[in-house]
């Protein structure tokens, strides 16, 4: 019997042995990887084992010892296992956190540069000024000079030249101006003549600041690049025709703002339906058919910080990238990058190994959901029959959670995170025992979304069948956002975004309808509506006869039919006017009026 004993505890004792070896195995597969489990339990269930089965004879301990070592070695999950193990047999979860819960914060996830306005634009207050930040004067300049080149081109198809002159800062400012105030009206899909509509309902503003033919002309000239050089660089960018200003606005945007501590990385579609190679369908987007592009946006403020136009496959040069979902993150978090930030991606990004590159590499934390046809998932954390409504799995590795929960029958959700390091319920959720991890997530996933929101609330786009005209909307409208975060910052004033972008487009022409003021042409009505408009009271440079003047010329008032002709001119517009068209007043009656225009 004693030997029967010695035999049992000898077996036992290789039983244990194996069960080491085995989890040194795993330990060399993850060298770095320290988890504390309850594997110190072996001791007592093996003296219990000797106890138990003392009286047993020697063959049945045998098979007790061989299926025993079965089970330590086999591949497969068990219940009383202490991790999960992924669908591709390799990638380990283990069921408990190896991270203490009252530990101090990690070393990933301390943010390491203050967000906020940036030294170069603290001192920035007013509302233009903000905006210049983002489409400074050398780059209207640039506008203004690339619209010039095509507006010779074209100009031969007109039959008399002044219908097609060149451009100036100014006016473009005031075209500008014009698309905001469109915005705030929400009349990007209005038909522009009954904005330019004589009818008392129609606003007067857009017909003080320009003609529509020429809001017309202007927008079918806007160019972006120079014409004649953009056959050559086509062939190696498919983004030419607006590259420049693209990247140009996307550094100014990195340069004058830093993002908090939570960002976001999503696809924005700008509608667009006319000819363009890289047009994309998505069925799940409002427009469906448009111009894809990835956004980097602050999840608090909703700044934009980065983007990057999905063009597809570029030709061998400069600007040809691989367009994985991880290559596309690895390029958008530039600018946050080795600075402790996290990351909210969706499922078509998200990947293990992203999120530890993006951990290792760049000290940025990520936060997303993965899709169920991941390797790394364990099968259980896919299975949803067997597990009830609100329940949740929590696996743990070196540096990520995985979490999966069920919100709905034969429903479940998936997250990764390296940011967690605990699976904690959410008590605020009720009854739905929703994991912190999905919560944060919901916080924290919309910043792009909020600024598609935002870019269509007031949009200035219109309708175009030319692509760099559409995504040029889209950088103004961003820049109508960006500016008035930064606006808000320096100055501490809360205003509503369609308060802002009102102030913002007066202010664009403001400038060129007082200088509008100097056409000694322009008709008394719009004249009076631009200095009621500016404030201004400025009167045309008078030639230096008054009253009559030697050829007789149509009145200004008569029709075309009456055919009168007149030497008289009026003292204020200098308008050639018949006895039918003109009241006489004294002096004292004309100062008195003067006045009291003057206090209204």
């Amino acid at each position: 019997m004693s030997d029967n004993i010695q035999n049992v505890c000898n077996w036992l004792d290789e039983t244990e042995e194996d069960n080491l070896l085995y989890d040194s195995d795993d330990t060399d597969a993850d060298p770095d990887f320290v988890c504390t489990n309850k594997h110190n339990k072996i001791d007592s269930e093996s003296d219990t084992d000797v106890d138990v089965h003392i009286n047993l004879s020697s063959s049945r301990i045998n098979n007790a010892s061989v299926a025993s070592r079965s089970r330590s070695r086999s591949p497969f999950i068990r219940d009383n296992s202490s991790y999960y193990l992924g669908k591709d047999k390799v990638t380990k979860w283990y069921k408990e956190s190896c991270t203490p819960s009252n530990s101090r914060t990690l070393r990933r996830n301390i943010v390491l540069h203050l967000p906020g306005v940036k030294r170069v634009a603290r001192d920035v207050k007013s509302i233009i000024d903000c905006w210049k930040l983002f489409f400074p004067d050398m780059v209207i300049d640039e506008i203004v000079k690339c619209t010039n080149i095509y507006l010779t081109k074209i100009r031969t198809n007109f039959q008399r030249e002044r219908d097609c002159l060149d451009t100036t800062r100014e006016e473009i400012k005031a075209l500008f101006g014009l698309l905001y105030l469109a915005g705030v009206l929400r009349s990007n899909h209005l038909n522009l003549k009954d904005l330019w509509s004589d009818d008392p309902l129609s606003p007067e503003y857009f017909r003080a600041v320009m003609p529509l033919k020429r809001f017309y002309l202007l927008l079918r000239a806007l160019r972006f690049d120079d014409i004649n050089t953009r056959t050559e660089r086509k062939m190696y960018d498919k983004l030419a025709a607006i590259r420049m200003i693209f990247d140009g606005f996307v550094q100014r945007c990195q340069a004058v703002y830093t993002v908090g501590e939570n960002c976001t990385i999503d696809e924005m579609l700008e509608g667009f339906r006319g000819r363009c190679s890289f047009r994309q369908y998505i069925p799940n987007k409002p427009n469906k058919y448009g111009i894809k592009i990835q956004a980097l946006v602050d999840s608090r403020t909703f700044f934009t910080s980065n983007m990057e136009v999905y063009v597809g496959t570029q030709p061998d040069g400069p600007f040809k990238f691989e367009n994985k979902p991880s290559s596309i993150v690895k390029r958008m978090i530039t600018p946050i990058s080795k600075t402790g930030r996290n990351i909210t991606i969706d499922n078509w990004y998200t990947s293990i190994p992203l999120v530890n590159e993006l951990l290792e590499n760049h000290n940025l934390t990520t936060v997303g959901t993965l899709r169920k046809n991941k390797k790394e998932i364990p099968l259980c954390f896919l299975d949803t029959k067997r597990r009830e409504k609100n329940s949740t799995l929590f696996g743990y590795s070196k540096n990520l959670m995985i979490t999966s929960y069920v919100p709905r029958k034969n429903k479940n959700v998936i997250l990764v995170s390296s940011m967690h390091n605990q699976g904690v319920i959410d008590t605020d959720s009720g009854d739905q025992n929703k994991p912190e991890i999905i919560t944060f997530y919901n916080s924290t996933k919309g910043g792009v979304d909020v600024v598609d929101e935002l870019k269509g609330e007031y949009s200035v786009s219109r309708v175009s069948c030319r692509w760099p005209l559409t995504i040029f909307f889209s950088l103004m409208n961003i820049a109508g956002i960006n500016s008035q975060i930064i606006y808000r910052e320096n100055t501490g004033n809360v205003i509503t975004r369609r308060n802002y972008l009102r102030s913002l487009g007066r202010e664009l022409a403001k400038e060129f309808m007082i200088n509008r003021l100097d056409i000694p042409t322009l008709s008394i009505q719009l004249r009076s509506t631009i200095m009621k408009i500016t404030g201004i009271k400025k009167q045309p440079t008078q030639p230096e006869h008054h009253g009559t003047v030697k050829e007789r010329l149509k009145c200004a008032y008569c029709p075309k039919n009456k055919n009168r002709k007149t030497m008289v001119c009026c003292e204020l517009c200098n308008n050639r006017i018949c006895k039918e068209h003109t009241s006489t007043i004294c002096k004292s009656c004309q100062t008195g009026s003067e006045e009291k225009s003057d206090s209204e």
